[in-house]
């Protein structure tokens, strides 16, 4: 059911993904592949609220097409590529930012875009392109997106990665006007594509964790400064292709997670210890250490004992992952996406694993493994429907306990193309619920299908 009207709410939560102000969490659902007016890959998104009965079929609809958002649909445009939210402007409304990183801008093919999509008691009527700095063609402009207070502020920045830099906004936002931002340098800057916000040394401050194949930065605010000028390089970790930021051991800093699930297509230099299947490094918050990260990482993979599951090449092992506390103890789980894990004849059907928290950091006593063939989870293990591609942790019931939404694109294929489907499970004390499991497809958010639900998810 699509939502239009506008709703009376008391206050805006301030939460940062709670679009609407009710006081719970939502979902941003990107469709990037989706053909928009006959252009193919013009891309999409679905925003899904929260409720007391967690996400639900309300949603909102929006394109490049839509009513005064910035931009045309285009060929390959991908709107939705990649997904972030804060409340930039200061109104205490959660605000989506979009990237579209093969929009043509200032005439230049592929160069990208990031919009600002304002939220409100009926969100995402208006939004504001993000002034992207110089263009050059492919530059995937809006790779990646994360907000966080980068400079001690007390106020949202905005850090943008492409093929070619790295972008930071600070300053002041409006609703027609945005800072120029600057790009950020570094020799070992080659082509920023996953970042993740955290405070790594419990300060206040976030850090900036920008993951590349070779070689991950940590970027830190200079000691005693605010100023975007000051927003350095503070660590050098092993690269990845994946990233999350959350604290697993409940000791008030946050802790990142970095997963490298495609050894073979971009090897970090380092030995492979799952053979192709993929792994996650994991390095805990510490304020005595520069970048806020402890340099020695724990890895994990499908051979590491109390995980289930076996490493076998190719399985994708960490193409997702999502932190946050799915029991309501105070410690975050790290969730999983294994999209290419094989179950007997079912070739690349795909499943989640989760790994508790604890006060002694991620721990395998307990890990969970959820797949479509789980009993409790709508549908059944198939071929190519890569279930698990994208994850996300939130509590979209506003219980104290995480849910788990997981992603399959390629579910139900029409015309070469996945239709998608959304799942989502309850927290609880105990871990995700599949007694009550929920799915939602094509049919639920009015869209085609062929539309690819769930290629990106906020976060």
């Amino acid at each position: 059911m699509a939502v239009s009207a506008d709703r009376a709410v008391a206050a805006p939560s301030k939460l940062a993904d709670d679009f609407n102000g009710d006081g719970y969490r939502d979902l941003a659902i990107g469709m990037p592949q989706k053909t928009i007016n006959g252009k193919e890959a013009a891309g999409a998104v679905l925003l899904t609220f929260g409720s007391a009965h967690g996400l639900t079929g309300k949603h909102v609809y929006i394109t490049q097409n839509s009513t005064n958002i910035p931009g045309t649909a285009g060929y390959q445009d991908f709107f939705g590529s990649s997904l972030a939210s804060g409340d930039v402007n200061g109104d205490g409304y959660a605000d989506l930012l979009v990237g579209s990183e093969g929009d043509t801008t200032a005439d230049t093919s592929g160069n990208g875009s990031v919009t600002v999509l304002w939220g409100g008691t009926s969100p995402f009527r208006s939004g504001l392109a993000l002034p992207s700095g110089p263009s050059y063609p492919s530059r995937l402009f809006g790779a990646d997106i994360a907000v966080g207070d980068f400079t001690g502020d007390s106020a949202p920045d905005i850090a943008v990665s492409s093929q070619t830099s790295l972008r930071l906004y600070s300053g002041t936002f409006t609703r027609t006007k945005a800072p120029t931002g600057i790009d950020l340098t570094d020799p070992d800057l080659t082509g920023s594509w996953n970042l993740a916000a955290g405070d790594f040394t419990g300060d206040g401050k976030d850090e900036l964790a920008v993951v590349q194949s070779k070689t991950s930065l940590v970027y830190g605010q200079e000691p005693g400064t605010t100023d975007a000028d000051s927003f350095t390089v503070q660590a050098r970790l092993a690269g990845g292709d994946r990233v999350a930021a959350g604290d697993l051991n409940g000791d008030g800093r946050d802790d990142l997670a970095i997963a490298l699930y495609d050894p073979r297509l971009h090897p970090n230099g380092l030995t492979d210890p799952s053979h192709g299947a993929g792994y996650v490094t994991v390095r805990y918050g510490d304020p005595d250490i520069s970048g806020g990260l402890t340099p020695t990482g724990h890895v994990y993979h499908q051979n590491t004992a109390g995980i289930p599951g076996s490493n076998e090449s190719d399985d994708n092992f960490g193409a997702a992952l999502s932190i946050a506390d799915i029991t309501g103890d105070h410690r975050a789980e790290l969730a999983i996406g294994v999209p290419y894990e094989s179950f007997g004849r079912a070739i690349r059907a795909g499943d989640v694993l989760v790994l508790r928290g604890s006060a002694r950091g991620l721990t395998t006593t307990g890990a969970e493994r959820f797949s479509q063939d789980t009993p409790g989870i709508p549908g059944s293990a198939e071929n190519n429907d890569v279930f698990g591609s994208q994850v996300r942790l939130a509590d979209f019931n506003r219980d104290g306990k995480a849910d788990l939404a997981v992603a399959a694109p390629d579910e139900d294929p029409y015309h070469n193309k996945g239709s998608g489907a959304l799942w989502q499970l309850r927290g609880t004390s105990s871990g995700p619920n599949t007694s009550n499991a929920s799915v939602y497809g094509p049919k639920d958010y009015d869209v085609a299908p062929g539309s690819g639900i769930g290629e990106t998810l906020l976060g």
